[in-house]
């Protein structure tokens, strides 16, 4: 016999679909809040690659040439 799934924190039934299930106070689960954040695709892009240790000190623009936002500034 199959069980539909249910949030952990409020105990309701979780759907096919996301759902943002309420408290019994009417405040929004947590639970559920943090499950439907977990599947939605990310707002910045990927972290860059971090710099080493010496690239920061020596203060020296990067190899790379792909920003030539000051370039002729």
């Amino acid at each position: 016999m199959a069980r539909n799934p249910v949030c952990i924190g409020c105990g309701k039934p979780t759907g096919p679909r996301a759902r943002l299930n309420t408290l019994p106070d009417g405040r929004p689960c947590p639970t559920c809040r943090a499950r439907i954040l977990d599947t939605l695709p990310p707002l910045l892009p990927a972290p860059a690659e971090e710099l080493d240790l010496e690239e920061w000190q020596d203060g020296e623009p990067s190899e790379s040439k792909d920003d030539d936002f000051l370039e002729g500034a």
